[in-house]
């Protein structure tokens, strides 16, 4: 009887450890993901908002070597390795716990950051070819104009609008002058689009951090 209560528990604990494996790989994945979105906007973010899905990533390989250890350690009945296991385990709750917090408060700093940013480098369009290629790829992708409302880039440019503040169509890119009047104009400030981007990534990372947390425990 006590030869099957033992066996049961030993599966038991390989199964949650399978569980445990499966976490990892989805921490993982969601830290890259995220970094990968945040690299396409990073002119216009922080170094912080970089280093909580690192944070994931490293949590997320050290998850995956903490199922190991305990894999093993359940398979071999090794004691040694279930410390070892033990001690990772409580550190990658930690990590998980401290990365999600670090999130929900990179959400709540979002607008400022982000309205911040967008003033600072709109300063340099048409003066570093660099800086014009982002903000147009930005403009058009997220249909909108200027950080905080189109005239801002009066100031910088003159009364004028950049070409990309406006829908364009084949054969009329070369012809089209882009005014506040234009139809086709984007009104949409981009901290808005940008922001609603950047918030919806760190809610996730802060959900998914945090729940996994508490699965592990």
């Amino acid at each position: 009887m006590l030869n099957k209560a033992s066996l049961a528990i030993k599966y038991l604990l390989f199964v949650f450890n399978l569980i445990i494996f499966l976490s990892g790989i989805l921490l993982l994945f969601v830290g890259l993901s995220i970094r990968n979105v945040y690299i396409q906007y990073e002119q216009f973010l922080t170094e912080h908002y970089f280093t909580v899905p690192s944070i994931l990533i490293i949590v997320g390989f050290t998850v995956l070597t903490v199922s190991f250890f305990g894999c093993c350690g359940t398979l071999k009945e090794n004691n040694c390795m279930m410390i070892t296991f033990g001690f990772l385990l409580a550190s990658c709750f930690i990590m998980e716990i401290v990365g999600g917090l670090a999130g929900f408060i990179l959400l709540e700093k979002t607008h400022s950051v982000v309205t911040s940013k967008l003033h600072e480098t709109m300063m340099f369009y048409n003066k570093t070819t660099h800086i014009t290629h982002i903000w147009d790829g930005l403009q058009t992708s997220l249909h909108c104009c200027g950080a905080e409302k189109l005239d801002d880039w009066y100031p910088i440019l003159e009364d004028k609008l950049p070409m990309s503040c406006c829908e364009s169509y084949d054969g009329e890119i070369d012809h089209q002058n882009c005014t506040a009047s234009e139809p086709t104009v984007y009104r949409q400030p981009c901290y808005v689009s940008l922001s609603k981007i950047v918030k919806e990534n760190a809610s996730t990372l802060s959900g998914v951090t945090i729940g996994i947390a508490f699965l592990q425990v």
